[in-house]
């Protein structure tokens, strides 16, 4: 019984580490990754930074504003104008989706905001940062899948998290 359970955490591991591979090799099948942006907090706007790029990476799209391991960082609303995301997950740090909502009522007031083509085609996302983005752990290599389904070509059904 001890061996079995010694045992346990690789098992675990090598579980995880399959998914997040299986993840990855189906999202290199999108020809087009969508330009995304996973924002950390609306006013002022940071982008994430840590493992929170290479999550939207993994699941298949591209978020040039984030900060690959390395601290999220507040920029300039310009940035995200400029960068002309075609998705925004609004994983708020701390934030729970209630929370999240209720800045996104902010968020829709900034200058230019209707102009993205995000927020055009109402593929604006809120969701639990503090569940599903911001805490290390085996609930980020789920997310990973979730958020593949967010930015995978219209054939394939998508996750609607809690759509604005």
């Amino acid at each position: 019984m001890r061996a079995m359970c010694a045992n346990a955490p690789e098992k675990l591991i090598v579980n995880l580490s399959e998914r997040v591979e299986n993840v990855r090799e189906r999202a290199a099948t999108i020809p087009d990754r969508p330009r995304c942006f996973l924002m950390e907090w609306v006013d002022p706007p940071f982008c994430s930074g840590h493992w929170g790029p290479e999550l939207v990476e993994i699941a298949g799209g591209q978020d040039s504003l984030g900060r690959k391991h390395q601290p999220s960082a507040q920029i300039e609303w310009q940035q995200v104008l400029d960068a002309r995301p075609e998705i925004i997950v609004l994983a708020l740090c701390g934030y729970d989706i209630d929370r999240a909502r209720r800045d996104y009522e902010l968020l829709r007031r900034f200058p230019g905001f209707g102009s993205i083509p995000a927020a055009d085609s109402g593929q604006v996302y809120v969701v639990n940062a503090s569940a599903y983005f911001a805490r290390p752990g085996p609930r980020i290599v789920g997310q990973s899948g979730n958020s593949r389904r967010n930015f995978a070509p219209d054939g394939i059904s998508r996750v609607r998290f809690a759509r604005t």
